[in-house]
């Protein structure tokens, strides 16, 4: 063998050696992302009762509901209807109400906020669920299958078809 084989060899061997390193490297990042694929995949199943309805049906339900609201925005078109089973399901495996309240740094908006995103999985968006501000406090709402609107304190998961006192008196903005 002469020397521009020999080198020709060693080269040979070091690039496969970093070739098999790389490999390796690889492996493990396929390895981590299945276990990040996993974290990421659905609190709960997919909502069970589904239909589908336009944003002036959503509208015409949240104008007849809170009338008072100064502000309504719908999002979407097209919105999907689950029953309150679905939602209360969602609310008992979800996290949210146990953040911590930290006065204006983790507090009312910050839980609403946060409710909405865990419901921006492709097996839960689009249905109809928002953000409602009232005059001293923000909350989430949702529109069930037989069309009744909802309140959900986000900081309790609790349902609710009325305000409370401490949640405030006036509706000013309804995000759905």
């Amino acid at each position: 063998m002469n020397i521009l084989e020999r080198i020709g060899s060693i080269l040979a061997r070091r690039q496969i050696s970093q070739l098999e390193a790389q490999l390796a490297e690889a492996k493990v990042m396929v390895a981590l992302l299945e276990q990040l694929n996993q974290q990421l995949q659905p609190l709960v199943s997919p909502p069970v009762m589904r239909k589908q309805v336009d944003g002036n049906y959503i509208y015409g339900i949240m104008n007849a509901v809170v009338p008072s609201a100064t502000h309504i925005y719908l999002s979407d078109n097209l919105y999907w209807l689950c029953s309150t089973a679905d939602i209360e399901r969602f609310l008992a495996q979800d996290n949210t109400n146990k953040m911590g309240y930290i006065q204006e740094e983790r507090d009312c908006d910050d839980f609403s906020y946060r409710l909405m995103g865990q419901l921006s999985t492709p097996e839960w968006s689009g249905i109809a669920f928002g953000i409602v501000w009232t005059n001293v406090h923000a909350l989430n709402c949702f529109i069930d299958d037989t069309g009744k609107f909802w309140f959900i304190e986000p900081q309790t998961a609790k349902l609710q078809d009325k305000l409370e006192l401490w949640q405030g008196s006036e509706i000013l903005f309804i995000l759905m």
